[in-house]
């Protein structure tokens, strides 16, 4: 067919075909400023987790745990599957579904969305031309760097089940948090790693996270004696250890760590006295520790040195075994001595087997803990251990309306998964972080040097209740930054608090 030239189209076909080309022209400017606008909202929700990312967050990255087999390697192993590894659990639901956990009493508003300017309440001035045209439209900041936390601890065998919902409430958190849209608009990346109970592997989990992986700062340590091999490394390279489970007590002696929970020292000391001066009025103790784990014999000893305190003194002390069968001998010695308390260093299967074994010889003294046994394993000894006196650094994590974030994250993040002490220390943390991130973090790259400006602004802290109100010392002396703790009685297989924070008679907050 031959085309008609322009003067051959009537005058209506002419009029049709300039509209058609004006909204063809049109058409093209809109869909390129749609598709500028369409990258700057993409890069503005870094932050913002897809299905795929979110689940990919709930995989632990896996760091060796061994050290080097070959003298003066220099490297512990590669990042990748290594044996020993931590699995903190299955993939999490996509984030921005359903509604989210809350916000932790004291915690502050929400940060805010990734990609927001580094100015709080001014707009981007950057801004991007349509091709084809002079229109400029504005274009958001770009995403903000990750922030990169590391975790480390023991995993393995027994104490691994005690400190069980540690790693996998780090791994809740990291879920939660980011969910929100992070800290400040950074994206939280938490990489967990079993030091196997070794300190060498510690220190090699620990220049590994910060070297190859950029670690800024740790993040509820869970270790026993292992922390002791990082320390040295962490206080070097000035990066903080922020929040731990308190089984070193190292880790009340070190500048570079910020527990903000009882602490693992002097602390845990007033911790177990406290616990029976505020629940009974029986004085003669028992006392059977753990031989597992070197910081049994170190709490009693600190201990020890308190008493005696409102008439408290120990009557009868014994190390024993987290794996014997069965302590009727030792109870039977203690019953001998007058004990009228027996407070017990075992995990809960332990504390299960000294219950049914006091029965058994008609014994029955009050047994008395501390926040170790704040776990679900101690619900699960069923009735024998009714009436359980325990310590808690925290509000009681089971009941408490202050720690329903922490209840609520695992059950969508970590279904499943263990609860108890431990695992709640890691919402208090972050709840610390989030509250005074848009202040500290408030930047495209945040640095180890942020969190501890953030760290040392704190004064008499205390998130709404969560805390009794805590300022950390520019000092290695931490011991007296927290010296409190909630009292707790196991009844009907419930934590239940009883009053507000027991404090040792020489503490008071911000001290």
């Amino acid at each position: 067919m031959t085309a008609r030239t322009h003067s051959e189209h009537s005058p209506k076909e002419t009029m049709t075909m300039r509209r058609t080309r004006r909204t063809r022209t049109s058409g093209r400017l809109r869909a390129a400023v749609v598709a500028v606008t369409g990258i700057a909202l993409l890069a503005g929700c870094g932050s913002h987790l897809s299905e795929t990312e979110l689940a990919a967050t709930q995989g632990a990255i896996s760091i060796p745990t061994a050290v080097a087999a070959a003298p003066g390697t220099g490297d512990a192993g590669a990042v990748g599957a290594v044996p020993g590894a931590v699995d903190p659990g299955a993939a999490a639901p996509a984030a921005g579904t359903g509604t989210d956990a809350g916000t932790v009493a004291g915690a502050g508003p929400a940060a805010p969305a990734a990609g927001a300017s580094a100015a709080p309440g001014k707009a981007s001035t950057n801004t991007a031309t349509v091709p084809g045209t002079n229109v400029e439209v504005p274009v958001p900041a770009g995403p903000r760097d990750d922030i990169v936390f590391c975790s480390f601890g023991n995993s393995s065998g027994i104490l691994g089940a005690v400190t069980g919902p540690a790693p996998v409430a780090n791994k809740a958190w990291e879920a939660y948090i980011n969910a929100k849209g992070g800290l400040a608009g950074h994206k939280v990346r938490m990489i967990i790693a079993d030091t196997g109970g070794a300190a060498a592997n510690a220190q090699a989990i620990a220049q590994k996270c910060v070297e190859q992986e950029k670690a800024v700062a740790f993040f509820n340590e869970y270790s026993f004696g292992e922390l002791d091999g990082a320390i040295p490394y962490l206080k070097a390279k000035g990066v903080p250890v922020i929040g731990s489970i308190g089984g070193a007590i190292s880790s009340d002696h070190s500048i570079m760590v910020f527990n903000p929970m009882n602490g693992a020292d002097v602390g845990q000391a007033w911790g177990f006295i406290n616990t029976i001066a505020a629940q009974t009025d029986k004085k003669k103790l028992g006392v059977l520790y753990c031989q597992e784990a070197s910081t049994c014999a170190q709490q009693i000893s600190s201990f020890s040195k308190l008493l005696p305190y409102k008439g408290l003194e120990i009557v009868y002390r014994a190390q024993v075994s987290l794996v014997q069968p069965d302590y009727t001998a030792q109870l039977l010695q203690a019953k001998n001595a007058g004990a009228e308390v027996m407070v017990l260093l075992l995990d809960s299967a332990s504390v299960g087997r000294v219950a049914r074994n006091a029965a058994q010889q008609n014994y029955t003294p009050i047994l008395a803990g501390t926040y170790n046994l704040g776990i679900q394993a101690t619900l699960d000894q069923g009735p024998i251990l009714n009436g359980l006196l325990l310590a808690s650094r925290t509000p009681a994590y089971s009941t408490s309306p202050l720690l329903k974030d922490y209840r609520d994250a695992m059950a969508r993040y970590q279904p499943g998964k263990v609860t108890g002490d431990v695992g709640a220390g890691a919402f208090v943390v972050g709840a610390l972080l989030e509250k005074y991130a848009g202040k500290f973090l408030n930047k495209k790259t945040v640095t180890s040097q942020d969190f501890l400006d953030l760290l040392y602004s704190l004064k008499n802290e205390k998130l709404g209740g969560l805390l009794p109100g805590i300022t950390f010392a520019k000092s290695d002396d931490r011991t007296q930054t927290n010296r409190c703790i909630a009292p707790v009685r196991l009844e009907n297989g419930a934590f239940v608090q009883r009053g507000g924070f027991v404090c040792a008679p020489d503490w008071k907050p911000g001290t």
